[in-house]
Protein backbone atom coordinates (compact mmCIF):
# COMPACT_ATOMS: atom_id res chain seq x y z
CA UNK A 1 0.00 0.00 0.00
CA UNK A 2 0.89 3.64 -0.15
CA UNK A 3 -0.38 6.15 2.41
CA UNK A 4 -2.29 8.90 0.59
CA UNK A 5 -3.78 10.77 3.54
CA UNK A 6 -3.10 10.88 7.26
CA UNK A 7 -5.87 11.96 9.64
CA UNK A 8 -3.46 11.39 12.55
CA UNK A 9 -0.66 9.00 13.53
CA UNK A 10 -3.07 6.09 13.92
CA UNK A 11 -5.74 6.91 11.30
CA UNK A 12 -4.70 6.68 7.64
CA UNK A 13 -6.03 6.31 4.12
CA UNK A 14 -4.11 3.91 1.88
CA UNK A 15 -4.23 2.92 -1.77
CA UNK A 16 -3.34 -0.52 -3.10
CA UNK A 17 -1.10 0.72 -5.90
CA UNK A 18 -0.55 -2.83 -7.23
CA UNK A 19 -4.30 -3.59 -7.49
CA UNK A 20 -5.40 -4.26 -11.11
CA UNK A 21 -7.88 -1.34 -11.07
CA UNK A 22 -5.42 1.25 -9.69
CA UNK A 23 -4.03 2.27 -13.09
CA UNK A 24 -7.49 3.53 -14.14
CA UNK A 25 -7.54 6.21 -11.43
CA UNK A 26 -5.32 8.61 -13.40
CA UNK A 27 -7.66 8.41 -16.39
CA UNK A 28 -10.70 8.93 -14.15
CA UNK A 29 -9.04 11.98 -12.58
CA UNK A 30 -8.44 13.47 -16.05
CA UNK A 31 -12.00 12.77 -17.21
CA UNK A 32 -13.50 14.26 -14.05
CA UNK A 33 -11.33 17.37 -14.37
CA UNK A 34 -12.49 17.90 -17.96
CA UNK A 35 -16.13 17.32 -17.06
CA UNK A 36 -16.42 19.34 -13.85
CA UNK A 37 -14.29 22.27 -15.00
CA UNK A 38 -17.13 23.12 -17.40
CA UNK A 39 -19.98 25.42 -16.31
CA UNK A 40 -23.52 24.13 -15.90
CA UNK A 41 -22.90 20.80 -14.16
CA UNK A 42 -25.85 20.15 -11.81
CA UNK A 43 -25.40 20.66 -8.07
CA UNK A 44 -26.61 18.08 -5.56
CA UNK A 45 -30.33 18.00 -4.81
CA UNK A 46 -31.19 19.39 -1.38
CA UNK A 47 -31.54 18.35 1.30
CA UNK A 48 -28.35 16.40 0.69
CA UNK A 49 -28.59 12.73 1.63
CA UNK A 50 -25.95 11.27 3.91
CA UNK A 51 -23.88 8.57 2.08
CA UNK A 52 -24.50 10.07 -1.37
CA UNK A 53 -21.52 9.94 -3.74
CA UNK A 54 -20.71 13.19 -5.54
CA UNK A 55 -17.95 15.13 -7.28
CA UNK A 56 -16.06 17.53 -5.01
CA UNK A 57 -13.21 19.97 -5.53
CA UNK A 58 -9.90 18.28 -4.68
CA UNK A 59 -6.33 19.48 -4.55
CA UNK A 60 -4.87 21.85 -7.17
CA UNK A 61 -8.08 22.33 -9.15
CA UNK A 62 -8.83 18.62 -9.42
CA UNK A 63 -12.29 17.07 -8.99
CA UNK A 64 -12.44 13.95 -6.85
CA UNK A 65 -15.09 11.44 -5.90
CA UNK A 66 -16.46 12.00 -2.41
CA UNK A 67 -19.11 10.67 -0.06
CA UNK A 68 -21.25 12.91 2.14
CA UNK A 69 -20.83 11.75 5.76
CA UNK A 70 -22.56 14.55 7.73
CA UNK A 71 -24.87 17.48 7.08
CA UNK A 72 -25.00 20.88 8.78
CA UNK A 73 -28.22 22.44 7.49
CA UNK A 74 -27.90 25.60 9.63
CA UNK A 75 -24.73 26.59 7.70
CA UNK A 76 -25.63 24.89 4.40
CA UNK A 77 -22.51 22.72 4.72
CA UNK A 78 -21.69 19.03 4.61
CA UNK A 79 -18.71 16.95 5.64
CA UNK A 80 -17.29 14.78 2.88
CA UNK A 81 -14.84 11.91 2.77
CA UNK A 82 -12.72 11.59 -0.37
CA UNK A 83 -13.12 7.97 -1.48
CA UNK A 84 -9.96 7.71 -3.62
CA UNK A 85 -7.47 10.02 -1.89
CA UNK A 86 -8.80 9.99 1.66
CA UNK A 87 -9.38 12.71 4.15
CA UNK A 88 -12.36 14.62 5.41
CA UNK A 89 -13.42 18.15 4.58
CA UNK A 90 -16.32 20.42 5.50
CA UNK A 91 -17.62 22.29 2.45
CA UNK A 92 -20.57 24.38 1.32
CA UNK A 93 -23.20 22.22 -0.39
CA UNK A 94 -23.19 24.39 -3.51
CA UNK A 95 -19.57 23.45 -4.41
CA UNK A 96 -20.53 19.76 -4.82
CA UNK A 97 -21.77 18.33 -8.10
CA UNK A 98 -23.85 15.37 -9.14
CA UNK A 99 -21.58 12.58 -10.31
CA UNK A 100 -22.00 10.88 -13.66
CA UNK A 101 -22.82 7.20 -13.39
CA UNK A 102 -19.78 6.20 -15.46
CA UNK A 103 -17.54 7.91 -12.88
CA UNK A 104 -18.60 5.47 -10.16
CA UNK A 105 -17.83 2.23 -12.01
CA UNK A 106 -14.19 2.19 -10.85
CA UNK A 107 -13.95 0.74 -7.31
CA UNK A 108 -13.05 3.34 -4.70
CA UNK A 109 -9.26 3.42 -4.44
CA UNK A 110 -8.77 4.80 -0.93
CA UNK A 111 -9.12 2.51 2.07
CA UNK A 112 -9.62 4.11 5.48
CA UNK A 113 -7.68 2.19 8.14
CA UNK A 114 -6.54 2.39 11.75
CA UNK A 115 -3.16 1.15 12.93
CA UNK A 116 -3.58 -1.81 15.27
CA UNK A 117 -2.16 -1.29 18.77
CA UNK A 118 -1.11 2.30 18.03
CA UNK A 119 -2.74 4.86 20.28
CA UNK A 120 -1.98 8.22 21.86
CA UNK A 121 0.03 8.33 25.07
CA UNK A 122 -2.05 7.29 28.07
CA UNK A 123 -2.63 10.83 29.34
CA UNK A 124 -3.74 12.17 25.92
CA UNK A 125 -6.89 11.55 23.94
CA UNK A 126 -5.24 12.51 20.68
CA UNK A 127 -1.86 12.10 19.03
CA UNK A 128 0.76 14.78 19.54
CA UNK A 129 1.96 16.86 16.59
CA UNK A 130 5.33 15.07 16.98
CA UNK A 131 3.66 11.66 16.64
CA UNK A 132 1.73 12.82 13.58
CA UNK A 133 4.93 14.19 12.02
CA UNK A 134 6.88 11.01 12.78
CA UNK A 135 4.22 8.82 11.18
CA UNK A 136 4.11 11.09 8.14
CA UNK A 137 7.89 10.87 7.77
CA UNK A 138 7.90 7.06 8.13
CA UNK A 139 5.10 6.45 5.65
CA UNK A 140 5.56 9.25 3.11
CA UNK A 141 6.54 8.49 -0.48
CA UNK A 142 7.19 4.80 0.11
CA UNK A 143 5.47 1.51 -0.56
CA UNK A 144 4.52 -0.42 2.56
CA UNK A 145 3.12 -3.82 3.41
CA UNK A 146 -0.19 -3.88 5.27
CA UNK A 147 -2.01 -6.74 6.93
CA UNK A 148 -5.54 -6.52 8.31
CA UNK A 149 -5.54 -7.95 11.84
CA UNK A 150 -9.15 -7.21 12.86
CA UNK A 151 -11.81 -4.52 12.66
CA UNK A 152 -12.71 -1.57 14.89
CA UNK A 153 -16.17 -1.30 16.49
CA UNK A 154 -17.06 1.15 13.68
CA UNK A 155 -16.01 -1.37 11.01
CA UNK A 156 -12.71 0.19 9.95
CA UNK A 157 -9.89 -2.30 9.31
CA UNK A 158 -7.18 -2.44 11.96
CA UNK A 159 -3.86 -3.03 10.22
CA UNK A 160 -0.25 -3.75 10.94
CA UNK A 161 2.09 -1.82 8.67
CA UNK A 162 5.62 -2.71 7.59
CA UNK A 163 8.31 -0.90 5.68
CA UNK A 164 10.30 -3.08 3.29
CA UNK A 165 13.97 -2.12 3.18
CA UNK A 166 15.93 -3.63 0.29
CA UNK A 167 19.67 -4.35 0.04
CA UNK A 168 22.02 -6.66 -1.88
CA UNK A 169 21.26 -9.68 0.34
CA UNK A 170 17.47 -9.42 0.13
CA UNK A 171 15.15 -7.35 2.26
CA UNK A 172 14.11 -6.85 5.80
CA UNK A 173 10.75 -5.87 7.19
CA UNK A 174 10.48 -3.18 9.83
CA UNK A 175 7.18 -3.13 11.73
CA UNK A 176 5.74 0.13 13.00
CA UNK A 177 5.42 -0.34 16.76
CA UNK A 178 3.95 1.81 19.48
CA UNK A 179 6.84 3.32 21.44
Amino acid sequence: VIVVNQVNAGHLFVQQHTHPTFHALRSLDQQMYLCYSQPGIPTLPTPVEITVICAAPGADGAWWRAQVVASYEETNEVEIRYVDYGGYKRVKVDVLRQIRSDFVTLPFQGAEVLLDSVMPLSDDDQFSPEADAAMSEMTGNTALLAQVTSYSPTGLPLIQLWSVVGDETGFSIVQFKNK
